[in-house]
């Protein structure tokens, strides 16, 4: 079920609303990286932030979601474009706290003090960042961003499940957004769904995104629609060109050793190996520059 992302309007065009169910994404990298529980359902949530952020944008623009609570996970990092692609990892994988029930607690997993980091390559001269607290309650630090920083009074509701064998079942949410147009009429209706919204991983569970948006809103027109995968573009010429950062010392040392050296992306966890010969003619290369 799901794997994509719809775009709506909605209440007589006073709304926006975006829907996605993502869970092969999240699968991916619990997969790729080893994520236990209660870590994968923090990731999964943020690269559904991410993903909301990205449909927002236009043809090759991307956006990197940094976000530290000061918790034993650490960051947790995701890009998403305008394209449905998405990756992201964190900090500290082996990381698994649960509740007197049984459930996953991401409380204690993200921490309760830190930043959220909202970087946008636009393609203009300058990326454009913007920076709120990150408190723990990654729905409600997503909202303060969105109205601080894009002046946009925005609901969201996320649910991520994560079953017995550490994979996502689900892994989504919905955002809806006011437009300029919107009328107070229309901001009492949506606080009138508050009791549904707050049930978003049984929603996702049992209905498709089409059929959550009709309950929500009878009168919502689909607008656009995304298909979601992780994708990393990394390949080993990105490596070789940060091995050419690196100075021709440490490029010395390494050859010394008479060993190659691997390099890991973060992102997807691909390796990448480089011979002697080929960190020799790195070092050449850099030479000549």
């Amino acid at each position: 079920m799901g794997n994509y992302l719809i775009k709506a309007l909605a209440y007589k065009e006073q709304v926006r609303v975006f829907l996605v169910n993502a869970p092969n994404a999240l699968n991916e990298a619990i997969k790729r990286h080893d994520v236990w529980p209660s870590a994968a359902s923090c990731l999964g949530k943020i690269m559904t932030m991410g993903l909301f952020l990205g449909a927002n944008l236009k043809g090759d623009e991307a956006v990197t979601v940094k976000y530290n609570a000061e918790g034993p996970i650490g960051s947790i990092v995701v890009d998403a474009n305008a394209n449905g692609d998405v990756r992201g990892y964190v900090q500290s994988n082996h990381i698994n706290f649960v509740n007197n029930d049984g459930g996953l607690n991401e409380a204690m997993t993200l921490g309760n003090a830190g930043f959220l980091d909202v970087i946008k390559d636009l393609h203009l001269k300058d990326f454009f960042t913007s920076s709120v607290e990150a408190t723990g309650n990654i729905a409600n630090d997503f909202t303060k961003y969105y109205v601080e920083s894009e002046q946009t009074p925005t609901l969201i509701s996320l649910g991520t499940l994560i079953d017995v064998n550490n994979l996502a079942i689900i892994n989504g949410g919905i955002l809806i957004q006011l437009l300029p147009n919107a009328t107070e009429e229309a901001i009492n209706y949506i606080e009138s769904k508050y009791d549904i919204l707050k049930k978003m991983s049984s929603l996702l569970q049992s209905s498709s995104l089409e059929e959550i948006l009709s309950m929500i809103f009878e009168d919502g027109e689909i607008v656009g629609r995304l298909d979601i995968k992780f994708s990393c573009p990394c390949n080993k010429d990105r490596f070789k060109e940060g091995l050419l950062t690196l100075s021709k010392k440490d490029l010395e040392e390494m050859i010394n050793d008479n060993k190659p050296i691997e390099t890991i992306c973060h992102y997807c966890g691909e390796k990448y190996e480089f011979s002697v010969e080929e960190l020799k003619e790195i070092l050449k290369q850099k030479g000549s520059k």
